[in-house]
């Protein structure tokens, strides 16, 4: 069994591990290095992407289904990168390798593909939300799409690369109903939304991503922050648990914070109108599965 932690080094030590992760399959470097280099055209891109055929498929899937409205068959990887945009195209490639990676020794923590469908569930929910009036100026729908896809990354870089203590932080919730923070605090020193940041940061993400992966559980940081992209995907995180769509990892289920709707300045009318909106849509985000 792991022990709790009580070294005032080991939040110093994961962070240190955690900047030097993850070594990412080439296919994916090569689609990383792609995007962020501004001569590259979509052709370039699908290029790549189309040499991994679970990638391809991915970003076909989503491209044709209701999410983005076309209802016509869209078969170029290259159409599908100029209606997706390269940031939503670049996170679905990073979070379909990274989540659905086992860890090198050991079991899992949870189930990566319920995992997977609840974070397409949040970037789905999120999107919905801010196109029915939850206003985050200067940032558009792609971001707020790929906020909520990798809202929860920290999640799958504990339980790759730190598996033993993640998966006794995950006992420990579940057997203590506590959340999976607190638990992960007291075994690795920080939490997933610190990890996850320190990870995004990393890669290049945008600032409203960045903020999304910290805050996304700490409405009264995100409120000072004015960082209202956080307060969509900690809106649709809750949703999700509430309506059971695919598992967030967590041994007690979120709250919802009142403060993230005054962030957004929006009603709870809004909010049960979005949830059962995507409720009826579970069946078709279910199918988005990485097994």
């Amino acid at each position: 069994m792991v022990l709790a932690n009580t070294d005032p080094e080991r939040k110093r030590i994961v962070i240190q591990r955690v900047s030097q992760l993850p070594t990412l399959p080439t296919t994916l470097v090569k689609i990383l290095q792609a995007a962020e280099n501004p001569s590259t055209s979509s052709g370039d891109i699908a290029l790549v992407i189309s040499k991994d055929q679970s990638i391809s498929s991915m970003v076909l899937k989503l491209v044709n289904s209701a999410f983005y409205g076309h209802f016509r068959n869209i078969s170029s990887i290259s159409h599908a990168i100029v209606i997706l945009g390269m940031q939503t195209v670049k996170s679905l490639a990073l979070g379909a390798t990274i989540f659905r990676t086992q860890p090198g020794a050991g079991v899992a923590a949870f189930d990566r593909n319920a995992f997977w469908i609840h974070s397409i569930g949040v970037a789905t929910m999120a999107r919905r939300l801010m196109t029915k009036g939850a206003e985050a100026p200067g940032v558009d729908k792609e971001t707020v799409f790929v906020s909520g896809l990798l809202h929860d990354l920290g999640k799958v870089v504990f339980d790759n690369y730190f598996n033993e203590e993640y998966r006794e932080a995950a006992r420990q919730a579940e057997e203590k109903k506590i959340t999976i923070r607190e638990a992960e605090r007291l075994l690795l020193g920080l939490d997933h939304c610190e990890a996850g940041r320190f990870l995004a940061q990393k890669w290049q993400f945008p600032a409203p991503v960045l903020e999304a992966i910290e805050l996304h559980h700490d409405m009264e940081r995100a409120a000072a922050a004015g960082a209202r992209v956080a307060a969509l995907a900690h809106i649709a995180d809750f949703g999700c648990q509430k309506i059971n769509l695919g598992k967030s990892g967590n041994g007690k289920p979120s709250a919802l914070d009142p403060r993230a709707l005054e962030i957004l300045n929006i009603p709870e009318s809004l909010i049960a109108e979005t949830f059962s909106e995507i409720e009826g849509e579970k069946e078709m985000i279910e199918g988005f599965g990485i097994d």
